[in-house]
């Protein structure tokens, strides 16, 4: 059944021009008739559009989308859209009957698709008019002119008259949403993924599913760890260490192996064909790609060919691709090497000599001050770097960027742990920073991403409030308490964004960092102290409530992005699942060498024997487990025959057309 009255899902927020009376609040029409013909406008492409009143001169234009509309914008970007027989082809809307539905809703669009052809239609509103129209800026500073065939947004924004535009929370979705999800204490890491993929989109929804996997299979070190940390096992106390880590590090590939199946069900439960080319068509969608221009393209013939020439520039363009590469990843190791690796030995060593704590806490608040501008600045130097290579993709561009950005973070965690357990041998220093890191990073996260995010939206909300009252005072009207609307009240709310000053990445980016720097803990120091898992499963429980009700009741709804997986934080994390066995069996060594000559004696190359060992376990199991499922992959085949059928089909019609 078709949607016949859907609701607001973008606002536009608008400035009026000022009054010329200032001792008025009164508007002259005429002076806003530019907010008018933007109505207008969206009026005529079909859109469902209302005027909504704020605080000093702002008012909202929500917008709306009927069915129709959204399916004749996604005629026009070419979204592929899976069908009942298997096959993924061009949306036709005249043909929408034979495409298949959402999973939750039995909707035809998803929100991420819908949101997309909304923004297509706003963004690509052009002047109608045979002649210019002239309008007066917010400022009263002068006029201007919107021309014929202009696209009217881009212009609105220059004069001020379009303030910016955002997703809007569904109230009654959200709502429903809240007792499902961060509400559900008692659920633990169960969670409506489903439901959140249909009002998140794709992307938060991948990540809320890695997290609650990630959590569940948590409990099982999580509870060996603290079974074998609280309990008394006398003689077998030696072989804790040994054991633990063993445990955890087949627990890591394991986990890895089996996500990627949960990864593959998620996608083909939702719909979500992943080929190269499919994926390419989902990126079409929230960002436009530079194609590839070849020379060699005759329109009057059907053949492509490459001339040498054309060859021989390709190619060049691949090595010089591959060796601004090297230079920038060359240019972040030395960065981290050379400046950051002292101010992190530093930092370790004058928090080993501190003769007081009062000085360590200076210390540390010292150091946290700084590493808050560095890191900021690694990731715009990182960003600088990322722009300066071509990629074939803005995923593949994103990537590169978590990659050199994690670099960093990585550093900044882990150096001072390694130093203390690796150069001084301290092992009660490290346990005590192993668990003062994953107390204090909780506590400062529930800061950042609850407490702070409220605070700046009471803030900003008092602020305009504020502003608006001396507005009316001036004027001399009566104090009227003023009632935020809906619509205004998320406008006030912060945007979901990365600590990187970046298009690239939203606020996922922190929480997967979060995770994987956890996840790091958990594995590399595992022989240290078995209690990391067991406090990282108690983190991850309260973050999936915490995160949850941040998106749903702190941050305005996301900008939905298209992904079909992490991304490149699975490679992180299996890179962390290697350097987890060497990290190890270096720790044990420290354990078990007390004389410190790092001699060959037979317990320590029983050390390296095991590292080598976990190795060959850590391959055996990536291929025992296959990524997919199996009715997945029968999914998959069934997909390929019905496409191989109908390319006979369609070869046999196009004979027969050449035949007659």
């Amino acid at each position: 059944m078709e949607e016949e009255i859907p609701s607001p899902e973008i606002a536009i927020a608008c400035i009026l021009p000022k009054p010329l009376d200032l001792k008025s609040t009164e508007y002259d029409p005429q002076q806003s008739n530019a907010i008018e013909y933007l109505k207008k406008e969206l009026l005529a492409q079909g859109l469902i559009v209302q005027l909504s009143d704020g605080v000093l001169t702002e008012v909202f234009l929500t917008v709306a989308a009927p069915l129709e509309v959204v399916g004749r914008a996604a005629e026009r970007l070419q979204i592929r859209k899976p069908t009942e027989i298997g096959l993924e082809v061009v949306f036709d809307w005249e043909r929408r009957h034979s495409f298949l539905r959402q999973p939750v809703d039995n909707s035809l669009f998803s929100w991420t698709e819908r949101y997309h052809c909304m923004n297509l239609i706003i963004s690509g509103l052009t002047c109608s008019a045979d002649k210019p129209l002239t309008f007066h800026r917010p400022d009263q500073s002068g006029e201007f002119q919107v021309l014929p065939g202009e696209l009217i947004l881009p212009k609105l924004k220059m004069a001020g008259v379009v303030k910016e535009m955002f997703p809007l929370h569904v109230e009654n979705k959200r709502k429903e949403l809240m007792k499902k999800w961060p509400y559900r204490w008692l659920s633990l890491w169960s969670q409506p993924i489903d439901e959140v993929y249909a009002y998140f989109g794709a992307k938060v929804a991948i990540y809320f599913a890695f997290l609650g996997m990630y959590t569940k299979w948590l409990m099982f070190p999580a509870s060996l760890g603290a079974l074998l940390w609280f309990r008394r096992l006398g003689t077998f106390a030696s072989a804790v260490p040994i054991i633990f880590s063993m445990v955890v590090i087949i627990w890591a590939v394991l986990f890895l192996q089996f996500w990627k199946r949960e990864n593959a069900g998620l996608l083909s439960r939702w719909g979500m064909i992943v080929e190269d080319s499919d994926v390419r068509a989902m990126r079409a969608t929230s960002a436009s790609e530079e194609q590839p221009k070849f020379s060699g393209l005759n329109d009057k013939t059907d053949d492509v060919f490459t001339s040498e020439a054309e060859a021989d520039r390709l190619e060049k363009e691949e090595w010089m691709g591959r060796l601004r590469s090297v230079r920038n990843n060359g240019l972040v190791f030395l960065a981290v090497v050379c400046v950051q690796l002292p101010f992190e030995l530093t930092y370790a060593h004058l928090n080993k000599i501190a003769p007081y704590d009062i000085f360590r806490y200076i210390l540390t608040g010292m150091y946290l001050f700084i590493m808050q501008y560095a890191t900021k600045f690694g990731g715009t130097i990182a960003l600088h770097l990322v722009k300066t290579q071509k990629y074939r993709s803005k995923e593949a561009e994103a990537d590169g960027l978590i990659y050199k950005v994690f670099g960093i973070y990585f550093m900044q965690s882990y150096i001072g742990l390694f130093y203390h357990a690796l150069f001084h041998r301290d092992f009660f220093v490290l346990r005590q920073l192993l668990i003062q890191r994953l107390i204090v990073s909780q506590l400062m996260n529930n800061f950042t991403e609850n407490l702070l995010p409220y605070l700046n939206y009471r803030y900003a909300k008092f602020k305009s409030v504020k502003e608006d009252n001396e507005i009316k005072k001036a004027a001399g009207e009566k104090y009227v308490k003023h009632h935020a609307s809906r619509i205004e009240k998320q406008k006030l709310k912060p945007t979901y964004v990365s600590s990187i000053p970046s298009d690239l990445e939203d606020g996922l980016f922190d929480d997967y960092l979060e995770l994987a720097l956890q996840f790091g803990m958990v594995t590399m120091f595992a022989c240290a102290l078995p209690l990391v898992a067991t406090f990282a499963f108690i983190n991850n429980l309260m973050e999936i409530r915490s995160d949850s009700f941040k998106l749903l009741a702190l941050m305005r709804r996301p900008v939905p992005r298209a992904a079909s997986s992490v991304g490149a934080w699975l490679m992180i994390f299996q890179h962390m699942g290697v350097a987890a066995i060497v990290t190890n069996c270096a720790l044990l060594v420290c354990l078990y060498d007390e004389v410190g000559d790092w001699s060959v004696e037979p317990g320590l190359a029983a050390i390296l024997i095991l590292e080598h060992v976990l190795l060959l376990i850590k391959v055996g199991f990536s291929w025992f487990v296959p990524e997919e499922p199996a009715w997945v992959k029968a999914k998959r085949m069934k997909r390929i025959h019905v496409q191989s059928l109908v390319s006979r089909q369609l070869l046999s019609l196009l004979e027969k057309t050449r035949s007659d």
